[in-house]
């Protein structure tokens, strides 16, 4: 008995570079709705699949996206801090639908930088403006900072998003310096 294993494309048109994989019970037309784009466009952006009616779990299709996604990036030091930190940014599709940013971070407490009594990550899109989140503390000391920033469907992921962390006060509103930061041009397989 021959059994289809999953078609996966060598590669993704422009304007279709994220990728999905297909779970059980998917169909074209239910993720078309999910990702936000006619079924005609999605069936003709993955030529790897020759029956739009026949998905199997594990086919990976391409979908909306301007740079390829999932994908993650490591942020940058941008100020003197303690031996052990770090940031990365995971940009992926949103739990449901359009894309999203998940920042995670371990970082000092937020008053090392001054009167700072949380972090606030934001992705800046070019001629938009930014889209940022509070990231949350676990109990680890030092502890670990996560936040997912949900992206609203005007706006679509590309290279030169950039990703910042700063320390901010939640009484006054007045954010610090940037810490970290990073752009999505070098974001990549993760």
């Amino acid at each position: 008995m021959f059994r289809q294993g999953p078609r996966i494309p060598t590669s993704c048109p422009e304007g279709f570079k994220g990728r999905y994989v297909v779970s059980p019970g998917d169909t074209l037309f239910t993720l078309s709705q999910i990702f936000r784009v006619r079924l005609e466009a999605l069936y003709a952006n993955n030529h790897h699949i020759p029956n739009p009616n026949l998905l199997i779990p594990g086919d990976v299709l391409c979908v909306p996206a301007l740079i390829p996604i999932p994908c993650c990036v490591e942020l940058q030091k941008k100020a003197r801090l303690p031996f052990g930190t770090g940031a990365t940014a995971f940009a992926n599709f949103g739990p449901r639908g359009g894309q999203a940013i998940s920042v995670l971070a371990t970082l000092p407490v937020p008053a090392y930088f001054g009167n700072y009594d949380m972090y606030i990550a934001t992705a800046y899109f070019k001629d938009i403006g930014g889209f940022g989140n509070e990231l949350f503390p676990t109990n680890e000391n030092p502890p670990t900072w996560s936040s997912r920033i949900d992206l609203p469907t005007v706006v679509s992921l590309s290279a030169d998003v950039r990703i910042t962390i700063q320390p901010s006060n939640s009484v006054s509103g007045f954010s610090g310096a940037v810490i970290y930061e990073n752009n999505l041009s070098h974001c990549s397989h993760c």
